[in-house]
């Protein structure tokens, strides 16, 4: 039983159910083609259940800690990831009228994953793979919406979209099952609630509430980029539909790649904060390009979009670290909770917020260039924080 309450099995585990939960939050907008029409609504109404999802999955984060204190993150993520079959299945029904509780399922389910991994992971790691160890968990979002992409579409193709969600809901609650074992080793020391889980740890702890402020901000580039990223290649940067789907393929990959790379380098050398301050400069950077690319070789398009995914999707592992670093004894679940939902809350308003603008100003790359002024902000916040934490005494960023 040692053996199963280890970090490389924590790791392996949460990495797991975290691309579970991506798949399912992703099965209905991967097969949005094929399944739009028996909804009787056109394949643009995704972004309002995806944003629904984040909804949900942000007041889960939130307050989901206090589920962490009474069953522990092995059950709590088991009924995160029975929440998320539950809700793709009821998707698989096709029917309008069950897609605002089945969405409510899917959020429960992805915003209660990290809170609970972040307190597995929290007890096992030590101080300088910290970063490393939560980049690797985050990796399970690329790859889950990866897999989604890769072999949902090609079930649908053989049998039909209903039967790709249904297997996609028989994977997350085969997952579910899995993780039976792990109670004992994980759920034995349940913490008691923190004094303010939930929103009102961040009201208590100004470190972690700079930190949220840094995510939803970068939150609200990286939803409002994987959105839309395919509609600008095309419509501003003159990209046919495969060319865009391949350099969108290439941001996804150097996303996954710019986690663990930042982490690492935020292990090593710069500690947390730091790390999260470039990353802002960087995405602040690359969209303030975006305007200047019109006509541009696609070898240059290409590679400033490597650069946007590498920094506008490259900072979840060491954000969702950093919380834990700064989590009271005992609240790293609570914590990272709780940065989250403002993070999630900022995947909410991306998407609608990028298309009105959008139309505002005539294409998508002056939006996001405007839009370089949260990165930027965002990392003004962090070198704030970092500043503030120098200067008072308290421990810098890991090393």
């Amino acid at each position: 039983m040692a053996r199963l309450g280890g970090l490389g099995v924590a790791l392996a585990a949460t990495g797991a159910a975290q691309a579970l939960a991506t798949l399912g939050l992703y099965a209905l907008p991967v097969l949005v083609s094929y399944a739009a029409p028996e909804f009787g609504v056109p394949p643009e109404a995704i972004g309002y259940q995806v944003g629904l999802v984040y909804l949900c999955a942000a007041l889960a984060s939130a307050y989901g800690p206090r589920w962490l204190a009474r069953w522990g993150p092995a059950r709590t993520t088991q009924v995160a990831l029975l929440a998320a079959a539950a809700g793709t299945a009821m998707l698989a029904a096709g029917r309008i009228w069950l897609a605002v509780p089945a969405s409510a399922l899917l959020g429960l389910g992805y915003g209660l994953t990290n809170p609970a991994a972040a307190q597995v992971l929290g007890r096992l790691v030590t101080a300088g793979r910290r970063n490393l160890v939560f980049a690797v968990k985050q990796m399970g979002v690329p790859l889950g919406l990866a897999a989604g992409g890769l072999l949902l579409p090609r079930i649908a193709e053989a049998g039909s979209w209903r039967l790709a969600m249904l297997v996609a809901a028989g994977a997350l609650a085969t997952m579910a099952l899995a993780l039976g074992p792990m109670r004992a080793a994980w759920d034995r020391d349940r913490s008691a609630l923190p004094p303010a889980a939930g929103p009102g740890l961040l009201r208590r702890a100004p470190a972690l509430t700079a930190l949220a402020v840094t995510g939803g901000a970068y939150g609200v580039i990286q939803v409002a980029l994987g959105a839309h990223m395919v509609a600008m290649l095309v419509g501003d940067f003159l990209q046919d539909p495969v060319t865009a789907g391949a350099l969108v393929g290439l941001s996804q990959a150097m996303g996954a790649l710019g986690r663990v790379g930042w982490a690492m380098w935020a292990d090593a050398r710069l500690g947390g904060l730091r790390a999260l301050v470039l990353i802002g400069l960087g995405s602040g950077l690359f969209l303030l390009l975006l305007p200047i690319l019109h006509g541009a070789e696609t070898w240059l398009v290409a590679l400033v979009f490597a650069g946007l995914g590498a920094t506008t999707a490259g900072w979840n592992g060491v954000l969702v670290a950093e919380s834990v670093r700064l989590a009271p004894p005992g609240a790293a679940g609570a914590a990272s909770g709780a940065v989250l939902s403002v993070t999630f809350g900022g995947a909410v308003l991306g998407p609608p917020a990028m298309a009105v603008l959008g139309t505002l100003m005539g294409g998508y790359a002056v939006a996001f260039a405007w839009l370089a002024l949260l990165p930027l902000g965002g990392a003004a916040v962090a070198w704030a924080a970092g500043r503030r934490g120098a200067v008072s005494g308290r421990r810098a960023p890991n090393r």
